[in-house]
C-alpha cells in the first residue's frame, strides 16, 4: 500500500539517494537550482511516498514570483527508477497540488516534459513569460484556483524578487543543511 506523507529530516539520506539514482551527480547544475539555492523549501508541500516501509518517491516545492505575484516552483518529482510504477509520481503530484490549493497558493510553475504534465492541467507558458536560462517549451504553469487564463506577462524570479542572473554562482556539491532536489517525473526520467 502506498503511503504519502510530509518529508521529515530523517528522510534526507533516502531522498538524496533517490534523487542521485534518478538524475545522477550533475543534477544541481540545472538552471532551476538557481531559484532554489539558499531558499527554504515550502515544507508543507514536500512529500514522500513509501511502500512497504521503503521510500519510493519524492516531490518538493519552492517559492518563486512572477514579477510581483507569489508562485510555486514544482520540482523535483522523482520515483525510484527500479520501482517502475507511474502511479507513484501521479499520486505525489495530485496530492501536492491539492495541498497547495488548500494552503492558498494560486500559481504553480515547473520545468518538465509537456506530455507528462498535461494530465495535471499544466500547459507551456506563453511567450510573454520568461524563465531566464530555461528552454521555453519546457516551462509550464497552472493556476490552482480556477482563474481564467491568460497569465500576466513577466519574468519568473526568485522568491525575493531578484533575478537569477544575480545568483548564477556555480552549483555546490551539497547545500549545507539542505536536502537536495531536482526535477524528475515517473520512472526517474529527467524533466
Amino acid at each position: 500500500m502506498l503511503l504519502i506523507r510530509n518529508e521529515r529530516p530523517s528522510d534526507a539520506a533516502s531522498v538524496e539517494a533517490l534523487l542521485d539514482a534518478a538524475f545522477g551527480p550533475d543534477r544541481r547544475s540545472k538552471v532551476s537550482y538557481r531559484y532554489r539555492r539558499q531558499v527554504p523549501r515550502v515544507d508543507e508541500l514536500c512529500l514522500v511516498a513509501e511502500e512497504a516501509g521503503r521510500l519510493v518517491g519524492t516531490i518538493r516545492y519552492w517559492p518563486v514570483r512572477l514579477e510581483h505575484e507569489p508562485a510555486l516552483l514544482l520540482g523535483p518529482v522523482a520515483t525510484d527508477p527500479s520501482h517502475g510504477d507511474e502511479r507513484i509520481g501521479r499520486a505525489l503530484v495530485f496530492e501536492s497540488l491539492a495541498r497547495a490549493a488548500d494552503l492558498g497558493w494560486h500559481l504553480v510553475f515547473l520545468v518538465g516534459d509537456r506530455d507528462y504534465y498535461r494530465r495535471f492541467g499544466f500547459e507551456v507558458v506563453p511567450p510573454t513569460i520568461v524563465m531566464p536560462g530555461e528552454q521555453p517549451a519546457r516551462v509550464q504553469w497552472r493556476y490552482l484556483d480556477g482563474r481564467p487564463t491568460p497569465l500576466p506577462a513577466g519574468e519568473i524570479r526568485r522568491h525575493d524578487g531578484s533575478r537569477i542572473e544575480a545568483v548564477a554562482e556555480p552549483a555546490p556539491n551539497r547545500e549545507p543543511g539542505r536536502v537536495g532536489s531536482q526535477e524528475v517525473h515517473d520512472g526517474g526520467h529527467p524533466r
